[in-house]
């Protein structure tokens, strides 16, 4: 709108009366003083409006103030108004029409309507002062600036109305007064803005920012602490400033008097202050501290103050300490240690880098590692290590190392890239190694441990087995290979009755011989106690394996001198061909154990060549060993029972007990076919003593059924001889069971006795002592040595029936058998036959004088019940008791 059409204030002339002016200097007063007493802008306002209301009858005041965000007047004060009133003109647009408030604060400059209804300042709000019937409005602006309205204030009238001088001169005095809170409020904003914004620093801050007072008495406090003191020590800041000493007794003891003194000497000088200490946090926790200040110019009656801050410098602290323990680590570490920059030229390294590399400190720095490079390693080795830094950043590894000494020696060596924690750029390298030539030595000295015999100093089986598997793999089409198994003979015998020294120089004896008579090419191993293997390439047959062990056994049948005397083993040895008799280790191996086994059934002191047939039989073992075991604990084992008769051969003195097993597969099988698996598992004793209750308490039915005179023969192994105290367990049998001693005898193989008869006798003895016969089994059939005949308390000799088959078409064969008869009746000793199968055999025998036959002529081996009623039919039991 033109300003040409907006209506024109009214000329206000002449000057308010005395009266007037005293009322109006009485306002100033009275609003002043309210504002030196920190009223209220709001209470400062409505005192402002209520005055003017009680000066100026029939009128309302109001006050609008500005809110430059969004453009608008809001009505602040207004203590007369209807609260609809103040909705109406809240939110007014500063504009000519928007009546005399936004008319005045639109041009800055009063506006006094004196009839609404007329003044075209009011033209967009004429609805308003209708509706609350105002009829006459004059509004001064609020002016803080010359250039920004901030509000107006503004006197209505419910009648058209024309301004007095008073009316002008306290809407002027209103305007100042109110031009007066609102610069204080923004001072005060300005302030608390300020102040709010030096507490958000303060909070901010590392550590506490503090002011401190020293006074003439040295009496010290804080006049200020920000809130960072708690964090440091448990101790708020207004408590602190409160009671100093809340500080100072949580000080470390020990640094108490250095932490004084430097504030004494920092105020008697005049000086800043800084200084490092110890402190206890509330809960316990030892903190270190750095305070620093400096002190304010002005001393105000003899008091200093400083203005500083304390930080946390724990963190420090412990990096420091970290580094001097590194420091320490780097410089004291047996390992060498060196540090390179990312162009891997040296810029540190340790004294223990220096003492194994052999160079110094000063012929390192600027060099490259690539100086102890020793040429055992391919460009390809190094490059590996590059790469695997450049993807892992880390490689570890041994490495070979050239000292400046020229010698080689090995490193285990771990290498790290070291990255900018920012960056993530290379930087360094960091290489740590460690001399293991020492290790090196122990691992060479242990690995010949590992792989070799400790007391002949030849491969183990474990290096043995690896030759023989190196030999198979990389032998030549049209040669053969060829593994020795040797075991000595009658070793156990040498070792037992000598002792383990004179053992153990035999097979270092042995050992030499060895050597001596194979070739250097040949590789011999000990993989046993009295075990050798060994291992001959190249071979063009089989007849050469032959005469490589021919040639051993020979060797070894030649005395051996131990403490002076000659003592005399002999070998057996088993031959497998690769690859006839297998190519690979486990099958060559298991088929040389083979042969070992039938060289030893062909009497010892001999070789076998590998025959595919014995391989039945062995698996023929181990499909029966775990079956065996099984046999035991189901009961499956039975005893029979032979007769033997007198020298006519019509009456039945005594009996065998034999063992059968009741397989429940295969049915019975004879011990044959089993004893041999049952000696080499360790079974001998368990199934021995079965067979010893087994027997006895079959006996002792027979005794109640009215047998005497009789005797029951039952074979020992050597396990219930030599490892258990068999004398007692005899005893105890007698006594279970009640059986006489003389109706028990014991059989005892001529080939047990040739090996145990020092350690066996005494047991032997002790049995006689019982009352138990003791009979020799197999007699003639082994390297027979007479004196145990005259030693040993035997009862009884028996003629193994490989003797007595032949007779009477082999005339050896009867010579033996009589020069047997006729030495043990010499030696007052009852003979058996064992074997006794025809009546021409049995006729030989009667007249030659044997006083016992035993054979499939009388009966072959029967049951219990069986042989009940054969004792039956031979009158021997008055009746068989159930």
């Amino acid at each position: 709108m033109p300003n040409s059409h907006v209506t024109q204030n009214p000329k206000v002339t002449g000057s308010p009366n005395t009266q007037e002016l005293y009322a109006i200097l009485n306002f100033q007063s009275q609003i002043l003083e309210k504002v030196a007493q920190d009223a209220t802008p709001e209470q400062i306002f409505d005192d402002i409006c209520r005055f003017i209301e009680q000066s100026i009858p029939a009128c309302v005041a109001s006050i609008m103030l500005f809110d430059s965000a969004h453009q608008q007047l809001h009505v602040t004060c207004a203590p007369s108004l209807p609260p609809n009133a103040i909705d109406a003109f809240n939110g007014l647009e500063p504009a000519i029409g928007a009546g005399s408030c936004g008319t005045s604060a639109f041009m800055g400059i009063p506006a006094l309507a004196v009839d609404i209804a007329n003044d075209s300042r009011w033209d967009h709000l004429r609805d308003v002062a209708e509706q609350f019937d105002i009829q006459a409005c004059w509004s001064y602006p609020i002016i803080l600036d010359e250039h920004q309205v901030n509000g107006t204030i503004a006197i209505s009238s419910f009648t058209p109305r024309t301004p007095h001088p008073f009316h002008i001169k306290l809407l002027e005095a209103a305007t100042n007064v109110i031009s007066i809170v609102l610069k204080r409020v923004d001072s005060q904003k300005a302030l608390d803005h300020t102040a709010h914004l030096l507490n958000n620093i303060t909070q901010t801050m590392p550590g506490a920012l503090y002011q401190y007072r020293l006074t003439a008495n040295k009496q010290q406090e804080f006049t200020y602490l920000s809130s960072g003191i708690k964090q440091m020590t448990g101790v708020s800041a207004e408590d602190a400033c409160n009671n100093f000493g809340l500080i100072w007794k949580q000080v470390h003891p020990e640094d108490k008097a250095q932490l004084w003194t430097s504030i004494a000497h920092a105020s008697q000088h005049s000086l800043a202050w800084s200084h490092e200490f110890r402190i206890f946090h509330l809960n316990g926790e030892l903190k270190w501290l750095r305070g620093s200040s400096l002190l304010e110019e002005e001393v105000v009656d003899g008091k200093q103050i400083w203005n500083g801050v304390f930080l946390d410098i724990t963190p420090e602290k412990a990096s420091i300490e970290k580094l001097r323990l590194a420091g320490i680590a780097f410089s004291n570490t047996n390992d060498g240690i060196m540090i390179a920059d990312k162009n891997n030229v040296i810029v540190d390294i340790n004294q223990a880098y220096a003492d194994i590399s052999g160079y110094s400190r000063e012929e390192l720095l600027g060099q490259s590692p690539t100086l102890l490079k020793s040429n055992k390693h391919s460009p390809a080795f190094y490059q590996s290590i590059w790469d695997t830094l450049e993807i892992h950043k880390h490689w570890q590894g041994e490495i070979w190392n050239k000292r400046k000494s020229g010698e080689i020696v090995p490193h285990l060596v771990n290498i790290n890239a070291v990255l900018d924690p920012s960056s993530q750029e290379l930087t360094h390298y960091v290489s740590v190694l460690a001399d293991i030539s020492g290790i090196k030595a122990s691992e060479a000295k242990l690995s010949h441990l590992v792989h070799h015999d400790a007391l002949t100093n030849l491969p183990n089986r474990l290096l043995f087995s690896a030759r023989l598997d190196h030999a198979i793999t990389h032998r030549n089409t049209n040669e053969k290979i060829a593994m020795l198994h040797m075991d000595l003979d009658r070793f156990k015998h040498i070792n037992d009755s000598l002792g383990h020294t004179y053992g153990d120089e035999l097979l270092i004896q042995v050992t030499a011989r060895l050597t001596q008579t194979l070739n250097p090419t040949d590789i011999v191993a000990r993989v046993g106690g009295d075990e050798f293997a060994i291992l001959v390439e190249e071979l063009d047959d089989n007849d050469d394996a032959s005469r490589v062990a021919d040639n051993i056994v020979a060797a070894m049948e030649q005395p051996f001198t131990l403490n002076g005397h000659d003592y005399f083993t002999t070998a057996s040895i088993g031959i497998a061909i690769a690859p006839d008799h297998g190519e690979d280790i486990d099958v060559l191996t298991k088929n040389a154990d083979i042969a070992l086994n039938q060289a030893k059934d062909l009497g010892r002191n001999n070789y076998a060549l590998f025959q595919p047939e014995l391989s039945e039989s062995v698996e023929e073992w181990i499909k029966l060993e775990p079956q065996l075991r099984k046999a035991i604990s189901e009961k499956q084992f039975r005893l029979f029972y032979q007769p033997q008769m007198d020298r006519s051969g019509n009456n039945i003195i005594g009996a065998e007990a034999l063992i059968r097993w009741q397989h429940p597969e295969r049915g019975l099988i004879s011990p044959i076919h089993f004893l041999g698996i049952a000696e080499e598992i360790g079974l001998m004793k368990k199934i021995g003593n079965w067979v010893l209750e087994e027997a006895f308490q079959q006996l002792a039915i027979w005794r109640q059924a009215g047998l005497r005179s009789f005797k029951l023969a039952i074979n020992l192994a050597s396990d219930q001889i030599t490892k258990q105290n068999l004398p007692d367990k005899i005893s105890s049998l007698l006594n279970a069971y009640k059986i006489p001693p003389d109706m028990i005898e014991l059989e005892i193989l001529e080939t047990f006795l040739l090996e145990h008869q020092h350690e066996s006798s005494k047991t032997f003895t002790e049995l006689r002592a019982l009352g138990i016969n003791l009979a020799l089994d197999d007699f003639g059939t082994g390297y027979s040595s007479l004196s145990y005949l005259k030693k040993l308390p035997i009862n009884k000799i028996k003629i193994d029936q490989s003797l007595v088959r032949d007779i009477p078409e082999d005339a050896n064969d009867e010579a033996i058998t009589k020069a047997v008869i006729l030495l043990g009746h010499t030696l007052d000793l009852k003979v058996c036959a064992e074997g006794v199968e025809t009546p021409e055999q049995r006729a030989f025998l009667e007249i030659e004088g044997c006083d016992q036959l035993q054979g499939y002529l009388f009966s072959k081996p029967i049951d219990p019940a069986d042989f009940s009623n054969l004792l039956r039919q031979h009158n021997r039991l008055v009746a068989l008791e159930a």
